[in-house]
Order: C-alpha cells, then structure tokens, then sequence
C-alpha cells in the first residue's frame, strides 16, 4: 500500500471515528475540554494549464511538463481540542489542532505547490494563554491576523512538500507566536512576536497593531509596525521594516449599505543579504454598497489595488513583497486575487489589480458571485525575468456557496482566464479555465 493511500484511509477513518463527533469532553466546576474536527476537501479541473503552457515541474519553474489538463483532489482532516480553566478575575486557556492531509490525482493544477502522492500528519496549532478582562497573554502555534490579512495574516504557505496540500489550506497556524493583547476603550492594542513555517523562510517577525475598539458607528481605523529579524536568507524579507494604516467598514451611520475599506503598507529598511535600501509601497482601496431593499439583496464591490515593482535602474529595492497575506478574511478575493491569477501567477507583488464583484443571496443560506479582474505589472517583469509588456490577464469568477449549517460549507465554482501580452510572453497563449468544488464539515 502506498504512503498516499495510507494518508487518504487515515482522512477516511478519522472522519468517521466517534472521537470526531464529541465536543465536551469535560467539564468540571472550572475546567472545561472540548473537542472539534473539521474535514475538508477540494477539487479542482484546470484547462490550458498557465495559458497553455502546461503543467511545470515546481515553484519558481517554466520547465512544462506537457499536461495541459489536469485534475487535481486535496483532503484534509484537522481535530483539536480547547480547554479553559475560569475563575472570577482571570481566565487560563489553550488549545491545540493536528492536521492529516493530501494531495491526489495528478496533483495541484498548475504544478507548483504539491504533487500527486504529497501528504502530511502535522500539529497545526498548539498554545496556552492567559486573561482577564483587557489584557490577554498567549504563546504558541495558532492563528493571529491583522486586519484583513493584506500583510498580516498567515504564516503558512500550505505547499505540498511539507503541509500535503494547497489548495484547501489547511494549515492556518503561526509557527511559533507570542502575543499581547490589550482590550481597552476605545483604542486596543496587539503586541506580536511571530515566527513562519520553512516555505516563507522560517521568519521572525516582532511589531504592534492599534485600532479603535468601536467600530458599530463609524468603523474601524488602525496602525501597523513590524521589523522582520530573520528569514535564514531564504526570501529577502529579513531587514524590512513595515508601516501600514487601515480603515475597515468605514460609513455614515444613516448609510450603512455604503461601506469603504483601505490599506497603505510602506516597507523600508534594508536587505539583509544584499545591504540594499528597501522602498517599497503597497495600498488598496475597496467601495461596496448592498440594495437591502432589492431581492436578494445584491452586494456590489469595486477595489483597486497596486503593489510596486522593482526598477532595475536603480540600487533601491522597490518591489513590494506580499510577505504573510491571507485568504478568506472577508471573501474567497482577499488575498488570493482570482482563482487562476491569484493562485497561480501574482502573488500581491509587482502588480496593478483591479476587481469588480456582484454578489447576490436567493436565501438566508445560499449566495452567488461573479467577479471580474483585470491584472496588470506594475514593472516590466514577472519575478526578475524582463517582460516587454504589463497586460497580464482579464479574468472572470463564478461561485455558488451554500451555508446549511454553522457545521457545514459547500461552494462551487468556476473561472475564465485570457493572457495579456506580459503573460503569453512567459507561459503560453490559451485561455486558461479551472472548475473547481470545496465542502468543508466541523463536528463539534
């Protein structure tokens, strides 16, 4: 039996074990052990694989292998367990997750970030805390993000080589992180020390976020500051100093349905490895507005988005790196910008983005997207290798989620991609198209 179909009969098995379906384990006068898993699967049919290039043979290669077609199964099965022990002035917690994942079929569409056969049984998660009412201490593997996730969001890259899977994203955990948050009115703060995994160079990060704690009226505003210490000369993030401001839902309060989000990010500093000057920017601007009166309550969104280049005439490093971005802090865009150029080709870094989106709810429980994107390079070049042009791709999205339950997930959907000059410059010239499912189940 291989190792990849021992992996799939563990998801199998532990999914249905009855272990899975507990949820409190324990619960004495002042201790409490509950118990989760989630299982997770996703699949994916990919077309003209980059543009017709075809499938390449890992990250950072355009050596094709010729596939132009692929199908591409990843499952995952993650249980943890969280327990509290709770007196009158304080609060001590913690909580940990595992993760057992993998990679089937011909593996992950475009042939970058995990392989037919990937898999991994991995703690994802592992952390103790303290807290009473304002201040809360907590140190170990878990999740931490800041804002929307535009920088600040999750230290693991889920590349199949060491998570098993991609597409699924099952890891969610810091490394390693030690935070402080302090909850007061009406400015609180995060004190932060993270730590990566190995694929986003097992970096050291320490910094602060501040944000006003009331964000019913007006919405919400905040400030960023991290140095990152070390990237063990694997990414060219060690030495970068990073300022940013947000605002999120920002309103009228006789206007609720208009909503405005932004960020600004500066990275400065300089480059570990070379001595360079950093001077690189990155910002956002996001407008949306929902017809409550309508049916189905349509939601429209427009963002524009740009993340400089480097230019190769001068000393600076001018290009932004995207660093610790995630997805899903707000929807399947943030920060996986379209589900074939956001998960195959740009990566928030030297690129010009802009996103108009219609979403639409027939139900309570069911919604309906469609996007369109165009993408551009903000410099001409695609990860140091010279392009003549910027047009990267027009790009459209369709998705159907379904919410039965706060236990289960279902969405399905599709996209569209044509290559821009830039792009049939340095993978191929066919319009790229992938359909794809997600479901995801949590028995608690």
């Amino acid at each position: 039996m291989s190792l990849n179909v021992r992996a799939l009969g563990l998801l199998l098995g532990f999914s249905l074990a009855p272990l899975a379906g507990a949820y409190e384990l324990l619960h004495l006068e002042s201790f409490k052990l509950e118990a989760d898993a989630k299982v997770m699967a996703g699949f994916r049919h990919g077309e003209n694989i980059n543009f017709g290039l075809g499938a390449v043979e890992g990250f950072g290669s355009l050596k094709s292998t010729g596939e132009q077609s692929r199908n591409d199964l990843q499952m995952a099965f993650k249980p943890g367990l969280q327990f509290d022990y709770t007196r009158p002035d304080y609060t001590v917690y913690g909580g940990g997750t595992g993760v057992f994942s993998t990679t089937t079929l011909d593996g992950e569409l475009s042939g970058q970030f995990a392989h037919r056969g990937d898999h991994a049984t991995k703690v994802d998660a592992a952390y103790v805390g303290w807290c009473n009412k304002w201040l809360d201490f907590s140190y170990g593997a878990r999740e931490f993000t800041v804002g929307d996730g535009f920088i600040i969001g999750d230290g693991t890259f889920n590349q199949g080589h060491d998570n098993g899977q991609y597409w699924t994203g099952a890891f969610t955990a810091w490394r390693n992180t030690g935070v402080v948050k302090i909850n007061t009115n009406p400015v609180r703060a995060d004190l932060f020390w993270l730590r990566t995994d190995a694929d986003l160079g097992d970096s050291r990060i320490a910094g602060i976020s501040v944000e006003n704690s009331e964000t019913a009226r007006y919405g919400q505003l905040g400030f960023l500051y991290f140095e990152v210490f070390d990237d063990n000369g694997r990414n060219g993030f060690a030495g970068a100093e990073v300022t940013g401001v947000r605002a999120a839902g920002l309103h009228w309060p006789s206007l609720p349905e208009l909503q405005f989000f932004g960020e600004f990010v500066a990275q400065r500093g300089r480059d570990d490895r070379t001595g360079a000057k950093v001077d690189a920017n990155a910002w956002y601007t996001e407008v949306n507005y929902q017809f409550k009166q309508l049916p189905w309550t349509p939601k429209l969104y427009y963002r524009y988005s740009y993340f400089s280049g480097d230019d190769p005439r001068t000393p600076q490093l001018e290009e932004y790196r995207g660093m610790f971005f995630t997805i899903f802090k707000r929807d399947w865009d943030t920060w996986y910008q379209g589900e074939i150029a956001g998960e195959f080709f740009l990566f928030n870094e030297n690129q010009i983005s802009n996103m108009a989106k219609l979403k639409v709810f027939p139900s309570p429980r069911t919604a309906l997207g469609f996007w369109y994107y165009h993408h551009e390079l903000a410099t001409a070049q695609y990860f140091g290798l010279p392009t003549q042009h910027l047009e990267w791709t027009d790009e459209l999205n369709w998705s159907f989620e379904f919410f039965a339950s706060d236990r289960l997930y279902w969405y399905a959907g599709a996209a569209w991609a044509t290559p821009g000059a830039a792009a049939r410059e340095v993978f191929g010239k066919e319009d790229q198209t992938v359909v794809q499912t997600f479901i995801s189940y949590t028995f608690r």
